[in-house]
């Protein structure tokens, strides 16, 4: 109910804003879609050219690229000329950086003031500081985006008012938005429950912390919240993805994000043409996008948003990358009564096995974290495919003894993740093959688990895009979208196992 609560928003968005901009010399060319109406194409070109003097007033530079949309990449960067190999492709400044801070400027030291410049951000009224301080720091992106309701909330008060004009309306892709029957088709729980987890959340806070909000003093001046707009839900929907799909956390780790205009229309790519990185001599906080490596023009400009698993790029960018991701992971779980059915599929129910482990083998399985943090990935690494953990685990079931787990008698002290090691163990070959034999099986059950198979899914792909290149209404496609997306995802899970 709360996915399909606030999918009813990407219905409601329309399209998104099909303007951008592209730089040649010091002028911006418009890059239009042949549907824009006359009307439209002039109130994007008036967008885009408020954007560009706000860009360049504010200290932004561009060099050798243009803003572009094609069939392949949607909207993404291209290098508008041959770049070489380190050259600076875009400025900006921290004033262009839109973010928050929970930092008191009269509380920093004179003598911390360089670190404190980076780190704090612009003045944050009082109230947004309390709503922030609300929000647990893991979703820091929930915490940006209320930043940007703010910004939103001014209006042309605020110094982003030409940024936020061009925000998309509506964010594709995102399960936050997905209906129940998209929801559904993920067949993944691990990731159904983190949308759920983050629907609930939005729609608890929207009707909790946002809607008892009041005003505040900042010191002689009274804050209202949100310039007095009515803020719910649906707001807060829009603001959490524009930030958990755009930011960058360019301070670090722990301190407030960032929204990057221009740099945050790079396209992701493993193999990326270029970084983001700190802007040395152009004044604190200042950042810049840099070529990795020649470019001819032509060539897309992209950033590798993370070695990141398929559930991170679905959740928090609405998309799953092209090809293989070696990457991503599929999660199971350390289960005893589970590994007794593994070893029923393997034909190993009658050999000796730990269902009930001696002291010896729980201690050991707790020292391994089993007991606490019970999650096990697979992976596509051909040298460890499973989570060491898990290997270890099992071994420990199968072994009659600690002396199972010592070279040779020579007395070292047990270490059980050493022996998670796939062709590394000090079993004898009997109990290796019951253990390997039993991961196997656990794995074939894991699959055997998914509603559907890897072939269904494949027939089920094929039949999608059918349907979808038919569909002209907006809506209808966007759900149609949504069923691809999360077909790929849960066909991306199936081969991790099936490969593990």
């Amino acid at each position: 109910p709360d996915s399909a609560m606030l999918a009813s928003l990407a219905r409601q968005g329309g399209v998104a804003h099909r303007g951008f901009w592209r730089q040649d010399g010091r002028s911006f060319a418009r890059i239009l879609s042949t549907s824009a109406s006359d009307q439209e194409s002039a109130l994007q070109n008036a967008m885009l050219s408020s954007f560009q003097r706000w860009f360049e007033a504010y200290g932004g530079t561009t060099s050798g690229i243009s803003m572009v949309q094609t069939p392949s990449i949607g909207w993404g960067l291209t290098a508008s000329r041959d770049v070489d190999v380190g050259e600076r492709l875009i400025l900006l400044p921290r004033v262009l950086q839109m973010t928050y801070s929970l930092q008191d400027r009269e509380s920093t030291s004179s003598s911390d003031q360089a670190t404190a410049e980076l780190d704090r951000g612009p003045d944050t009224p009082l109230y947004l500081k309390g709503l922030i301080a609300k929000v647990p720091e893991e979703l820091w992106s929930v915490r940006l985006g209320l930043a940007l309701l703010h910004e939103r909330a001014l209006g042309g008060k605020s110094p982003f008012f030409q940024y936020i004009s061009l925000l998309p309306a509506m964010h594709r892709g995102l399960p936050l938005f997905f209906g129940r029957e998209a929801v559904d088709a993920l067949q993944y729980l691990p990731l159904v429950v983190q949308v759920k987890r983050r629907s609930r959340f939005l729609i608890d806070y929207s009707s909790g912390p946002l809607k008892d909000v009041t005003a505040g003093k900042d010191g002689e001046t009274e804050s209202v919240p949100f310039d007095g707009y009515s803020v719910g839900a649906d707001a807060l929907g829009w603001a959490f993805a524009c930030a958990s799909s755009r930011a960058f956390r360019v301070a670090g780790e722990g301190k407030p994000a960032a929204m990057l205009p221009l740099i945050d229309v790079a396209n992701h790519s493993f193999e990326a043409s270029a970084e983001v990185r700190a802007a040395v001599g152009e004044g604190p906080g200042a950042i810049e996008m840099v070529a990795l490596r020649p470019l001819r023009a032509g060539d897309e400009v992209t950033l590798n948003y993370g070695n990141l698993s398929n559930d991170h790029f679905l959740l928090d960018y609405g998309f799953v990358p092209q090809g293989i991701n070696k990457h991503d992971t599929a999660s199971l779980r350390w289960d005893v009564s589970y590994l007794e059915a593994a070893r029923e599929v393997a034909g190993l129910a009658q050999v000796p096995f730990a269902a009930g482990p001696e002291p010896w083998q729980s201690a050991m399985l707790s020292e391994l974290g089993l007991d606490k943090d019970p999650e096990v990935l697979v992976t596509r690494d051909e040298r460890q495919p499973v989570d060491a953990r898990l290997l270890a685990g099992i071994r420990v079931l199968y072994a009659s003894g600690p002396e199972d787990f010592s070279s040779g008698g020579s007395g070292e002290a047990l270490q059980p993740l050493r022996h998670g090691a796939l062709l590394e163990s000090t079993l004898d070959r009997t109990k290796e093959a019951y253990a390997l034999r039993t991961a196997q099986a656990a794995l074939a059950l894991a699959l055997g688990n998914f509603p559907t198979t890897l072939k269904e899914d494949e027939t089920k792909l094929e039949d999608l895009t059918a349907e979808l290149a038919e569909l002209s209404g907006v809506g209808d496609a966007l759900e149609k979208e949504n069923l691809v997306l999360a077909v790929k995802f849960r066909k991306g899970k199936k081969e991790v196992t099936s490969r593990s």
